[in-house]
C-alpha cells in the first residue's frame, strides 16, 4: 500500500511584534483643532462622579499652549516629529467659575462672567506669563529635535525618538499641571489665582467676577459652595461633595 506523504503544514509567515505604544500621525499639531473638547468630553462621560457632571462648571486647558508652543520658536520641529497639543495628556477640565474654583480648591481657568461660559473658552487669554513659562519650559526640555536628529523626517524609522519627544513633552505637561494646582503663582491663569489652595480663606471672595475679586475679602460660605453662594453671588446649584482634596488629572 502506498504510504500517503504527510501534507507539510503551511507556517505561519513571522509578523513584527507590534509597538504597543499609541502611533504618532505623520505631522503632529501645535494649534488648537477643533476636536479637543469632544476627546475630554468622551474621557470622562463615564465618570458621573467627575465635578463637571456635579454641577461644576469646567472648560478644557491646554496645559502646554499653542501660544506657548509659538512663543519658544520650536513649534514647527515639534510638529513634524508628529506631537500634537491637542490629545489628553495635554487636556485637563478646570473650574471656570469663582465658585466652582473656590469649592475645588484649584484656581479657576477664567473668572469674569459677563458673557456667557463657553465650553470652547479660548486659552491664549490667559496671562502672557502662563504662556512665557510653558515656552521656557519647553525649550529648557531636551527634546534632540536637531536636523541630524533620528526621526527629523518622522518615518517609521524613527519611532524611538518620535515616542521620546512625546514623552518628554507629556512629562512636561504633568509638571504644569502640579504648578497648576499647587504652586498657582508660579502658573497662573487669572490675576487671582494664588487665593483658591486649600485652606486659604479668601477663595473666591464672595463674588463671581475677577474684576471685582478683594483680596482683603473672605469666601461668605466658607469655601463650601455645595448647593450654596454668598448673598452676591448667582445660583450654581453645584452638587458635587468636595473634601478638599480633588487633583487634577491630565485627561480629565
Amino acid at each position: 500500500m502506498a504510504i500517503k506523504k504527510a501534507t507539510p503544514r503551511k507556517s505561519k509567515s513571522a509578523k513584527a511584534s507590534p509597538d504597543k505604544r499609541a502611533p504618532l500621525a505623520l505631522t503632529g499639531q501645535t494649534t488648537k483643532d477643533s476636536q479637543y473638547l469632544h476627546r475630554i468630553i468622551r474621557a470622562i462621560a463615564d465618570e458621573r462622579n467627575h465635578p463637571r457632571h456635579q454641577g461644576v462648571a469646567m472648560q478644557a486647558h491646554h496645559v502646554i499652549s499653542a501660544t506657548a508652543m509659538k512663543e519658544s520658536g520650536l513649534a514647527d520641529k515639534i510638529r513634524k516629529f508628529g506631537y500634537d497639543i491637542n490629545l489628553l495628556d495635554n487636556l485637563v477640565f478646570l473650574p471656570s467659575t469663582l465658585q466652582g474654583a473656590c469649592h475645588l480648591g484649584v484656581q479657576p481657568h477664567r473668572g469674569n462672567h459677563t458673557a456667557p461660559i463657553l465650553d470652547s473658552y479660548d486659552d491664549d487669554e490667559h496671562p502672557l506669563s502662563y504662556h512665557k513659562m510653558v515656552a521656557k519650559r519647553i525649550m529648557a526640555a531636551k527634546l534632540g529635535l536637531t536636523k541630524d536628529c533620528p526621526g527629523y523626517m518622522g518615518g517609521p524609522q524613527d519611532l524611538t525618538a518620535r515616542h521620546k519627544i512625546k514623552s518628554e513633552l507629556d512629562n512636561l505637561s504633568q509638571q504644569i499641571l502640579k504648578l497648576i494646582q499647587k504652586r498657582p503663582e508660579e502658573a497662573p491663569l487669572t490675576r487671582v489665582a494664588a487665593h483658591f489652595q486649600p485652606g486659604d480663606s479668601i477663595g473666591c471672595a464672595g463674588t463671581d467676577s475677577t474684576t471685582l475679586h478683594r483680596f482683603d475679602h473672605q469666601c461668605s460660605v466658607g469655601r463650601n459652595h455645595h448647593k450654596n453662594q454668598g448673598p452676591e453671588q448667582k445660583v450654581e446649584n453645584i452638587t458635587y461633595a468636595s473634601d478638599g482634596k480633588y487633583q487634577l488629572k491630565a485627561g480629565r
